[in-house]
């Protein structure tokens, strides 16, 4: 009899367990704060274009409550890296303008597929501002850079100089340096700026106030291939024509050349030469102004061109048609080459001329050095 009633107890016991838990389940249904639920947080940021959605546990009593979440952001994947702008290019790099001028370059970002958002900059505020749209106001005399980068890819940039003149026409130079040369029979001395320079580097290219340079310091990519520049050459042809009509006869000897072209010819010069004076009128490859497609040989190309009627045509006229000679005489330590009349390098009328009024090379006009680092 005892065993039967301990049988019945711990029956009743296992029926009361079953009926408690029971219970419990149905007060979690109606809501009890030590069950499960589900909320939904939803947040939103100002870049509608990336959705996520995420799923967050949160401690809820001693139970996790699973938070399911949709909210925007602005990261991207290396994937979008297509919609990110990879060059930027100006009507305009340089500018000079009177106090209370103001100007406005025309952008043009690629590919035009991507955010071409604009972000603008200038380094001084109070020699010239610009506002968001590019609108460049002069306010007082001197020289400044205004900078336009992308926004989804701030490394790619172009900048513009700005000169800004006094009420003589003058640009004040901060600290001057004096050079002397003579694009004339009379020497004269001008004076010039030192000051930071900006460089852009876009895929191995290396551009300085918007113009890009090959030379002992800066190479180019050995599969850089663009071939004679198309506006270059027609640049040329004009030249070319106009000295025709002047009963001279300037012709194109040697203009585009790839990177292996170069090797050989280099190549060619060591062997016969020795390199030490090979550098002196060959450049290795990789850093000849050749493989830009923005130079030209013309003639003959070798002493025998030097005081011919169309070398002293050619220096006094090349500007005027968007070209310099690119490695003038008694410019040897500062360019890194002999003397070549026969050699011009295209930049477009208004810099070309701005290069040839200042009587400089294009390194001391840059404030560049053309040295090999080895």
């Amino acid at each position: 009899m005892i065993a039967l009633a301990v049988i019945i107890l711990l029956v009743i016991i296992i029926i009361y367990a079953v009926c408690s838990a029971c219970s419990g389940g149905n007060n979690d249904v109606n809501g009890n704060s030590d069950g499960i639920r589900t909320s939904t947080v939803t947040t939103t940021s100002s870049d509608s274009q990336n959705p996520i959605t995420q799923t967050t546990p949160v401690q809820t009593g001693s139970i996790m409550e699973s938070v399911t979440g949709s909210q925007t952001s602005s990261a991207t994947s290396p994937s979008d890296d297509k919609n990110k702008v990879q060059s930027i290019e100006l009507t305009f790099y340089t500018c000079d303008l009177s106090v209370g001028d103001s100007t406005m370059p025309y952008v043009t970002m690629l590919p035009d597929t991507a955010d071409l958002s604009e972000k603008w900059e200038s380094s001084d505020e109070s020699i010239a501002s610009v506002d968001y749209l590019g609108n460049i106001t002069a306010s007082k005399p001197g020289v400044c850079y205004v900078t336009v980068s992308s926004v989804s890819n701030p490394e790619v940039y172009a900048q513009v100089k700005v000169n800004v003149m006094d009420e003589n026409g003058l640009v004040p130079a901060s600290q001057p340096v004096s050079t002397t040369s003579s694009n004339s029979s009379q020497t004269v001395t001008t004076t010039v700026t030192t000051s930071a320079v900006p460089v852009k580097n876009e895929s191995g290219l290396t551009y300085i106030q918007g113009i890009l340079i090959a030379n002992k310091t800066y190479g180019l990519p050995e599969d850089y291939n663009p071939g004679l520049d198309s506006e270059t050459e027609s640049a040329f042809n004009t030249l070319s024509e106009a000295a025709a009509n002047e009963g001279l006869d300037i012709y194109l000897s040697s203009g585009f050349r790839s990177y292996e072209t170069q090797a050989r010819i280099y190549g060619s010069y060591v062997d016969s030469y020795g390199q030490e004076s090979a550098d002196t009128f060959s450049a290795r490859p990789g850093y000849s102004e050749h493989q830009t497609g923005l130079a030209i040989d013309v003639n003959t190309i070798d002493d025998s061109f030097a005081g011919t009627p169309e070398a002293e045509w050619l220096a006094n006229h090349a500007h005027e048609y968007g070209f310099i000679i690119r490695y003038p005489k008694g410019k040897e330590s500062i360019t890194g080459y002999k003397y070549e009349p026969w050699h011009i390098r295209y930049l477009g009328v208004e810099k070309a001329t701005e290069v040839y009024n200042s009587g400089l090379t294009l390194e001391e006009f840059l404030g560049i050095d053309s040295e090999y680092k080895e």
